[in-house]
């Protein structure tokens, strides 16, 4: 039970930081289209992706050190994460150095991302070194939120995250009114970013007392984990393209203009996606400490459980968005950025696989299939450019989207076979029944509600978005009720609360 309640006080702190965050996203985003006009929303979402792709310089050093913290951490040997973390600082300041080289490199091309928008090419190339600079700058420092994270603070870095951002978003929109300068904007995005691991930082310092010990890994284990970050870095270079290169295509192929209407949605999009997403990294370290003990066939049912408890919120969040979104894009940014409901549906049922893969992949990152691991990641990132430029060519925006979300489906299928039949030696029966289950209810639920709030009479955009969103999760909730009330995986979800519950409750009743 510890382990859960670590996980859930993660959850709720990032779920609450996450919540904020978004709020203040969205009056960013309000602020940008109002002062500055698409041209800028647009860039925003195009330079945010092609910095994005060039994160893949960090090669999987995250991921592959904080699998090698959970045995330390559970041991408390602070010798090893003590060495581990040395490793992890220099390894960091790498990547930032790499990303920076790799970005300046770059910077004679940028001009090949755009299509179908005039501007001047100076002003572009000093807008995308800006966002080079921020990129590269937020692996300065941020090395020590792996630890937090495998020790199960994720809210300590939450706290001070959301303190931080609430700071520097009053002032960057208080500057966007007054000045209607870009360039300055993106000045305080970089300030933000090194303010927030600087102060993270010092907490973990203070937290973690070994963090100032100089011991250095032995050649042999640090040999181990570069071969590990080798293995690791096909996969993060096949999650990159998967996920950081819609907007790019969109603006070579479609054009740039459209990428600001598309990123209006996909704000609402990664809006529930990074709050979403909170409970994955709340429950991470806990599934590194239960990988670690070995018991797999309890594994295979953590698995299933943490699938299906991923999946409530995800399917309400999903119907939901894709019935209110275009109400409320009108509403917010005016007729300029409605997309068709088909793009909106694609990106919405992305959105559902993104999210529900996440304990799954989280098991095989934590397994140590690193080596084999890689011809799935090879696969993917194949399939992804192939797929979305090919349906792109037909489809345009519906296309490309259709490319990432068939790329998502088929890495999470092939990986599910690995993890089952190279490391639990379980039978998988029961988790893929779960997951077709899963994915079918949310498009039955979403064609349902958006068939019903069809047939709302409804004019007041306010109103509507009041009335669909009622409409539709009421809907979502008693689908999923009798579709699911008598599965193994909804009775520990309501035994679980109830024992929380109860034990809140008997402590606080405690003298």
């Amino acid at each position: 039970m510890m382990r859960v309640e670590k996980s859930l006080k993660n959850f709720l702190y990032g779920s609450i930081s996450q919540a904020i965050s978004s709020l203040l996203s969205f009056t960013v985003r309000y602020a940008l289209v109002h002062t500055l006009g698409i041209e800028a929303v647009s860039l925003n979402g195009l330079f945010t992706e092609v910095l994005a792709m060039l994160s893949l310089a960090e090669m999987g050093v995250g991921t592959a050190i904080v699998y090698n913290l959970y045995v330390p951490l559970r041991e408390n040997d602070e010798k090893k994460l003590a060495e581990l973390m040395n490793l992890f600082k220099v390894a960091y300041r790498w990547i930032a150095l790499a990303i920076f080289t790799i970005g300046i490199l770059l910077l004679p091309y940028v001009h090949l991302f755009v299509s179908k928008m005039e501007i001047d090419l100076g002003y572009l190339r000093l807008i995308y070194f800006l966002f080079l600079v921020q990129t590269a700058s937020s692996y300065l420092f941020s090395y020590k939120n792996a630890l937090l994270n495998a020790d199960q603070r994720v809210y300590i870095i939450s706290r001070i995250s959301i303190v931080v951002r609430i700071a520097f978003t009053i002032i960057s929109i208080i500057f966007l009114i007054f000045t209607k300068n870009y360039l300055l904007y993106l000045l305080l995005q970089i300030a933000m970013t090194l303010s927030t691991n600087i102060l993270i930082s010092v907490r973990a310092n203070r937290q973690y007392s070994f963090l100032k010990r100089r011991d250095h890994l032995p050649a042999k284990e640090r040999k181990q984990v570069l071969s590990n970050i080798k293995y690791l870095f096909i996969s993060v270079l096949s999650g990159k393209i998967i996920t950081s290169t819609d907007n790019i295509l969109i603006s070579t192929m479609v054009g740039t203009l459209q990428v600001g209407a598309y990123s209006c949605y996909t704000m609402i999009i990664h809006a529930l996606t990074s709050l979403l997403v909170q409970l994955h990294h709340a429950t991470t370290g806990g599934v590194g400490n239960l990988v670690a003990e070995g018991d797999y066939v309890y594994t295979e049912e953590v698995l299933r459980r943490l699938t299906f408890v991923t999946y409530c919120p995800a399917v309400l969040a999903a119907v939901g968005s894709y019935t209110v979104s275009t109400p409320f894009i009108r509403l917010l940014y005016g007729e300029d950025y409605v997309l068709p409901m088909p793009v909106v549906f694609v990106c919405v049922l992305n959105f559902l696989i993104y999210i529900i893969k996440n304990p799954l992949w989280s098991v095989v990152d934590v397994s140590g299939l690193f080596a084999q691991n890689r011809t799935i990641s090879l696969i993917g990132a194949g399939l992804n450019l192939i797929i979305s430029i090919l349906l792109g060519r037909k489809w345009g925006i519906t296309g490309i989207l259709l490319g990432t979300g068939c790329t998502l489906a088929i890495q999470s299928l092939l990986k599910k076979r690995l993890l089952f039949r190279r490391f639990l030696h379980v039978t998988d029966r029961a988790y893929s029944r779960l997951i077709w289950k899963e994915v079918l209810s949310c498009i039955l639920c979403m064609l349902a509600s958006q068939a019903v709030c069809s047939l709302l009479p409804v004019s007041n955009l306010c109103l509507q978005i009041f009335l669909y969103g009622i409409c539709s999760e009421g809907l979502t909730i008693a689908g999923q009720w009798l579709l699911f009330h008598r599965t193994p995986e909804f009775q520990y979800m309501v035994e679980t609360g109830k024992a929380l519950f109860h034990a809140k409750k008997k402590r606080q009743s405690s003298p």
